[in-house]
């Protein structure tokens, strides 16, 4: 067996592991117990079986993926134990994470340092997240030194939603709803930075500070640039920014089926990074512009929030660019599967509860997979402005995403495909005129206006049509599906794509 396919099963055997956690329940006493029977094959066929030895090592790989999942479900925080108490504790740290506004209130995670509670401070350095609602005056920024005085509570569960582990996956287990907070400027004894916080995460601090300062700047170059809702759609295509969309332009979206395109995808990291590289290749050698072009990657990543469908789009571009860098071959399957891999490791509670990271790992899958089996079926459709190739990679991701839209959302659009396929090939455009707006707009307000016609022009068109196909007759309607449901459409989805395969293997014959 070829050295990449062992590689690829025994990452499948730890993610299988992962996501077999995400749903199990029983004590880590038992999961101990199923570790032994594998050893011990392994043991006895040492040298003698290799087969029986590597069957083994994957059920060993894959009970490590569930008892990694295991440990992060049942992990325990100092916060959790003061939570829930009759008084009130004054936590000590910075804003960790952009704000987020809603029509009352904002949201953001405080990264709690130091904690002190009535007569007594806690004396463990802390490094955890708690999730804080408060007024949407005064604004808070990333880097934010504050002190929250309140009630540290755990968050609950709504009726049809697991809410504890939706917030889990972030490694968030604890809620301030709208405490005191006092602005730290100077930070002084009861607020010691050098003491509470170290080297790394004050570079890190000051980094990202500058970072979020930049995107804000562009964001409101873009806002000056071009009139909305064309501005928020801009920014949404390229920092991943939705919260300034009308709710209405949302909905649309939805109702369309391509809200994908206001996510940040493996596209939009492979488009930065390639540009980057072609512009920096007339400058200095090509390995040097390779660690720019990843650096590139990264800060794109930190711009854009650094969602889980970010990060996996993110590894997929840093390892094509590695591999053409090194001379190798790219093996998309393989990348795939790694990036799924660091990400579930890192955090395993996005397998099951991160939906932009189900979408988009498996709107992959089937550009991947799915996109050259229907390829031989489209030769004879027009291949004008590259209409072919872009109902192909449009039909076979919808297809492989289509029962998850279905469960999430309950909503099956009739229109998502043609609206796909028109809007799809002024992507590209968007971003390109949306991104020199930003940047002319920065160097001299008119001359953001100047490029900014050509972005207002077709970000018009994106939104026209999908506010057309939104406003047409049964554009969508309701369809309910239970987990059982979805797992039987995908059945039917995997026996239809193997009888195709099959199929034009015998053609190729």
């Amino acid at each position: 067996m070829p050295k990449a396919q062992i590689f690829f099963i025994l990452l499948v055997s730890f993610i299988g592991g992962v996501a077999a956690g995400s749903w199990l329940a029983f004590s880590q006493f038992i999961l101990y117990l199923l570790f032994i029977p594998p050893i011990i094959l392994i043991a006895l066929c040492w040298r003698r079986n290799w087969r029986a030895v590597f069957i083994a090592f994957m059920a060993v790989i894959f009970l490590v993926g569930i008892l990694r999942t295991f440990d992060v479900r049942l992990s325990t925080t100092f916060l959790k134990q003061f939570a829930e108490t009759n008084f009130s504790s004054a936590v000590y740290g910075y804003v960790d994470s952009e704000i987020k506004h809603t029509a009352q209130t904002q949201q953001f995670v405080l990264r709690v340092k130091k904690l002190s509670v009535p007569d007594f401070t806690i004396p463990e350095k802390l490094d955890e997240k708690v999730l804080v609602s408060t007024e949407n005056f005064p604004e808070y920024k990333y880097g934010d030194f504050l002190v929250l005085t309140g009630k540290i509570v755990l968050p609950k569960n709504f009726q049809d939603f697991d809410y504890i582990s939706y917030l889990a996956k972030d490694q968030i287990y604890t809620i301030m709803n709208r405490p005191g907070i006092e602005l730290i400027h100077i930070p002084g004894p009861t607020w010691d930075v050098d003491k509470l916080l170290g080297f790394g995460e004050k570079m890190r601090i000051g980094l990202f500070k500058k970072i979020f300062g930049l995107k804000n700047r562009f964001e409101k170059a873009v806002g000056l640039s071009v009139p909305e809702p064309q501005a928020a759609f801009i920014n949404g295509i390229l920092l991943g920014s939705r919260q300034d969309i009308p709710q209405n332009l949302k909905d649309d979206f939805a109702e369309t089926g391509v809200t994908h395109i206001l996510a940040i995808s493996g596209y939009n990291i492979t488009l930065v990074s390639l540009v980057v590289m072609w512009f920096l290749l007339f400058f200095m050698r090509r390995k040097t512009a390779f660690w720019f072009s990843v650096l590139a990657i990264i800060l794109f990543t930190i711009l854009t929030g650094a969602s889980a469908s970010v990060i996996r789009s993110a590894l997929m571009g840093g390892l094509v660019l590695l591999a053409n860098n090194s001379g190798r071959i790219y093996n998309p399957k393989n990348s795939l599967t790694l990036a799924a891999f660091l990400m579930v490791l890192a955090n395993p509670m996005i397998l099951r509860y991160d939906i932009g990271f189900q979408l988009s790992f498996f709107a992959t899958l089937g550009i991947l997979y799915v996109a050259p089996l229907f390829h031989p079926y489209l030769k004879k459709l027009p291949n004008w402005l590259n209409f072919r190739e872009t109902f192909l990679m449009t039909f076979s991701a919808q297809l492989m995403v289509l029962p998850l839209l279905l469960f999430y959302f309950r909503n099956f659009s009739l229109v998502a495909l043609p609206a796909n396929l028109i809007i799809l090939p002024f992507i590209p455009l968007a971003m390109a005129s949306g991104f020199f707006t930003g940047i002319a707009g920065l160097i001299w307000s008119k001359f953001g206006l100047l490029i900014g016609a050509l972005s207002w022009l077709v970000s018009s068109f994106v939104l026209v049509v999908v506010k057309f196909f939104a406003n047409l007759p049964f554009a969508s309607f309701p369809v309910s599906f239970s987990w059982l449901g979805m797992i039987l459409v995908y059945a039917v989805i995997i026996l239809f794509l193997i009888y195709l395969r099959k199929k034009k293997k015998e053609v190729v014959s």
